[in-house]
Order: C-alpha cells, then structure tokens, then sequence
C-alpha cells in the first residue's frame, strides 16, 4: 500500500482561543511538594532501581562458566567453620565450599560469595586412572592406607576411569596412575595391600578378599579395577615356555661310579603351572629378580638347578666316565633326569616339557685315551669297510634284520641294514659267496663291455654275410631278369627280321610286277610305233612341244636338225574312224 503524508495540522496562532484550556496547576503545600509529584517520581525511582539492579546483576552477579571448567565457591559471610575444617560443612558457614559452579550461566551476590578465576576440569586420558585423595575429615586409623568411610580424609579405594570430572580442588586431589595391562603371553599375579587380614597367616595364598596374594590370577587384557597402586599390586608374570641353559656358570658337574669329575651341559624348557603360579611367586620371585629377569632367573635358579644337581649325582653318578664317551649312557640318564625332574618341579608348579643333553665332558685323560680308541677303532671299521667295499658282502642265509626299539630295521654308516644270525653261502667252487663290491661290479662291467663289443663284431660280420647274401641274390635276379629280356629281345628281333624280310620281298614283288606292268605298257606303245625311237621321240615331243611359243634359231646346228624333219611332214591326218 503507498503511503500518503498527511500535512501538519494547523497551528493556532496567538490570537485563537484554545478550545481546551489547560486546567490550572495545583498549588505545592506547606512542603512544597504538588498532589502527584510524589507518584511521578516515585514510578521514575522505581525504573531507575530496576535498570541498575539487572545492570548489577548481569555485570556483578553473573558467573559465566565455560566448557570443559568449573567455578568453587567461597562465602565471605555466615557462621565461622572450627580450626579443624578445611570446607564449610554447610551453604550457612562462610569459607570453601563443597558446590562448584558446573557449565552454564550462574548468578552470586559477590556481597556474600567470591569465585575466583574458573579452573579446568579434571581431565583422565586413555590408559589412566585417577586415585583420588580427600583432603578432609576425620584421620585415618593407625595402620589404615585407604578410607573405609565416606568422612574420613585420605585415599579413596575407588579408581576413576578415563574421561572428565569436575572435581573441587579443595576437596580432593587427583593423582593419575598407569591402567593395569596384562599382555597377550603373561598373567597378572594379584597382592591385595589392604583389607581383611589373612584368616590363615602361615599360608603363601590368602583367600580371595583377603590382604594378600590372591589365589587367581589375570587373563591378558586391560583391567582399570586394579589399577589403583594402594589397594593392588599386579605383577605381569611371563607364563611362555622358558629354556634354561645349563652352560656356564650353570654347568653341573658330578662325580661318576669310580670318583670321576663329569660336566654336563644341557637346555631345559618349562614353563610355570598357572594353578600354582600364585604360590610359586611368593615363595621365590622378589623385586631385584623383578627387575633383571621378570622373576624367571629366581624359579630356575632356586627350584629348576637344585633338582637338577641332585638328580645328576643320583642317576648319572651310577655310571663309569668311558660311557658317557661310548654308548647311549647319556639318553637313558636324560630320560631318567627328565623323568624325576618333571615330577619334583610339578610340585613346586614348574612344568618340565623337555630335556636335552647337548655336551658332556669326561675327565682329559681319559677322554684323550678313548679318544685315541676309537680312532683306532674307526680305522678298522674304514678299512673293513673299504675290504667290503672292494670285494662285497658275504651272503648270509638265514639271517634276520636287527631292530631297534620301535620296530625298524637298524642301518649301519652306510645306509644298510644290519642283519643278526645266519650262515655264509658258498659258491660252487666252495669259496664264501659275497654280493657286492667294487671289483666284483668292475669285472662284471668289463665281462659286460667285452661282450658287448663282442655282440657288436658279430652282428657286424652277420650284417656283412646278409649284406653279402642280399647283394648276391639281387644280382643274380638282376642277371636272370637280363637273360630274360635279351631272349625276349632277341625273340623280337628274329620276328622282327622276318616281319622285315617279309616285307621286302612283298615289296620286291611288288615293286617287279610294276615295272613288269610298266614294261608291257610301253612294249605295247613301242609296237604301236614300231620302233622305240619314234616312240622316244614320240615321248620328247608331247613333253615338250607344249611348252614352245617361238623358236628363234638358226638352220644350222644340232637343235635344228630336230626340227627340220618336222618341216617336211604335213598336217596330221586322223585315223579313219576317230
């Protein structure tokens, strides 16, 4: 819609009378105050009194906390807290509060109450616990380390997980502590520091509650519910299988059945019993060994190398020093060791999973001695062996392989079995029949080569005489199938000369019967002329008196007279009756 000014109105001048005069003002009292001076500045008091109060609260009054903060609070007015109180035991004392001012926007009379600068928040970040420790109340019991009541000041047994609290500082103070992990390959051996004594004192693990070593033990993963240091210790005990090397300082040496000075090294892996691991902690773990070897050193040095040492004396002491250069001694005393070990050390929760001998050292002498022995030894073992090698193994009837404990058949140095009982065999000339040998394997491969080479002469001179007999008859086919075909040929050629000879004479006959025709033709034209020059004559003349148009010539001469004796003989009469 537009929007239309409207003009002023008029304005009266000076010499109009008003048409509603102004009621006269009432006269003030004896004070000087007029009827409704009183309201009019009573209701301006009034704004101006609200106006500064909201100005006062929201400039004085206001407490504007932020996110992640917290305000305490002080009162500066009320009833006076005892020497022995840190924070007021109620909103009516004055001094330190238990409230704090979260988030938000609050308002204070700062007349009765002080704030002072905003703190953050108690913040626990992951893989923490915060401990708290109140700073009011009453004292702790003599021997007490934790609160057991809500009004006594100190430890609190309670653990605060990660994450943000809004804690008053005058109330407690926060002390942050690693979590508890337990990783993946160990177990959490549990020593409660507070509670119920032991009902029991002379036992290594107290009953579950109780203060002390707790009978069960923590799996792997993260438990922040022990993670407070004055009510739990949790001691990480590696429960992996362990090797103990017996070497070194660790090295057991024992005297054998005649006074002998032995060493014996070996490698003993174990691994701790997870239902004694409790027990087996107290009684040999401390915290040096903690330190150095994670408790492993204590239990192999206090409960595995004892057992072992004795053990040695009492089994490998049964023993002369030469077995163990000779002969399996060494694995029967291993597996007997081995065997009284694992039952000594499953009562003190040590788990034996093997044993191994890896050295052992008889005294020098005679170890030197044997030494040369078997040397000695060996050599007769080579050199039969080269004697075998070279002219092979006697054959034995009768004789069956040797076993060993499981059942299979023993093998010597070389890989062949070893057989027990028999007889030799003898060959057919009575000597001990042997299978075998190098010399044997050389005659028969150079038997084998000569009569290869044999086999090849012979099937070459075969080759030849078939060869030879081959070529032979070939030839002799080839020259019967020649004798065939000159005979053929040479009946050909005679049909032929004869078939020729046929041929000519037809052709003589032939050929004197047409001169003979020809001749009686020309007698009988020769009779006809009666002589045989008019006859010749006759012939020239017919052959060639066609051809002549002119003659030019003279009388004389030879061609002349051929002529002349035509000159003289009239026209040519016809016979009568042509």
């Amino acid at each position: 819609m537009p929007t239309y000014h409207q003009p002023p109105p008029a304005q009266p001048d000076e010499y109009t009378p008003r048409r509603n005069p102004r009621p006269p003002r009432p006269r003030p009292d004896e004070y000087g105050i007029r009827p409704g001076d009183i309201a009019k500045y009573g209701g301006i008091a009034v704004v101006v009194l609200l106006v500064a109060s909201a100005i006062f609260v929201w400039f004085f009054c206001r407490i504007q906390v932020q996110k992640g903060q917290f305000v305490p609070l002080l009162r500066k007015t009320g009833l006076e807290m005892s020497n022995d109180d840190i924070l007021a035991p109620d909103p009516t004392f004055k001094g330190p509060q238990f409230e704090v001012l979260t988030e938000g926007r609050h308002f204070r009379n700062p007349y009765t109450w002080h704030w002072p600068g905003a703190l953050d928040a108690t913040v626990i970040p992951q893989g923490k616990v915060g401990v708290l420790i109140r700073r009011y109340g009453l004292p702790l019991e003599l021997g007490q380390v934790v609160t057991a009541d809500p009004n006594q000041k100190g430890i609190l047994p309670e653990q605060y997980n990660p994450g943000r609290y809004y804690l008053n500082q005058w109330e407690y103070a926060v002390e942050l502590l690693p979590m508890v992990k337990i990783e993946p390959g160990y177990r959490g051996v549990v020593t409660k520091m507070v509670g119920t004594p032991a009902a029991n004192p002379n036992v290594f693990v107290v009953a579950k509650g109780e203060r002390g070593t707790q009978p069960f033990l923590l799996p792997s993963g993260t438990f922040p519910g022990y993670s407070n240091k004055y009510v739990y210790k949790v001691t990480p005990i590696d429960v992996r299988s362990q090797k103990f090397e017996m070497s070194k300082e660790y090295g057991i040496t024992f005297p054998s059945k005649y006074g002998f000075d032995i060493r014996v090294e070996g490698t003993i892996e174990w691994a701790p019993d997870l239902d004694k691991l409790p027990e087996l902690f107290v009684k040999y773990v401390d915290e040096k060994d903690l330190l150095e070897s994670g408790g492993i050193a204590n239990i192999q040095r206090k409960v595995i190398l004892p057992h072992a040492r004795s053990y040695f004396r009492l089994v490998g002491g049964q023993y002369r020093a030469v077995d163990y250069i000779t002969g399996d001694t060494r694995l029967h005393v291993q597996k007997e060791v081995e065997r009284r070990l694992g039952e000594s050390c499953a009562e003190q929760g040590v788990v034996i999973r093997s044993f191994v001998i890896r050295a052992t050292e008889p005294p020098r002498q005679i170890r030197e001695q044997y030494e040369r022995r078997e040397i000695a030894q060996r050599e007769i073992d080579r050199f039969e062996k080269e004697i075998e090698t070279e002219i092979g193994n006697v054959i034995m009837v009768g004789a069956t392989p040797k076993l060993d404990k499981d059942a299979k058949p023993l093998l010597d140095e070389r890989g062949d079995p070893v057989f027990e009982g028999g007889t030799p065999k003898k060959d057919a000339h009575g000597e001990v029949a042997r299978e075998g040998g190098r010399l044997a394997k050389v005659i028969q491969e150079r038997q084998k080569d000569r009569e290869s080479k044999y086999g090849e002469v012979r099937g070459g001179i075969v080759g030849l005489i078939r060869d030879a007999e081959r070529y032979e008859k070939v030839e002799i086919i080839k020259a019967e199938r020649d004798k065939g075909v000159a005979e053929i040929n040479l009946e050909a050629a005679k049909d032929k000369a004869a078939q020729a000879l046929a041929k000519g004479q037809a052709q003589a006959e032939v050929t004197v019967m047409k001169h003979r025709a020809e001749a009686q033709a020309v007698q009988a034209k020769i009779a006809a002329f009666t002589t045989g020059e008019l006859y010749a004559e006759y012939q020239l003349i017919t052959k060639f008196a066609p051809g002549v148009r002119q003659i030019l010539s003279n009388t004389d001469g030879l061609f002349a007279k051929l002529f002349e004796r035509f000159a003289k003989i009239g026209p040519t009469t016809k016979p009568a009756g042509k």
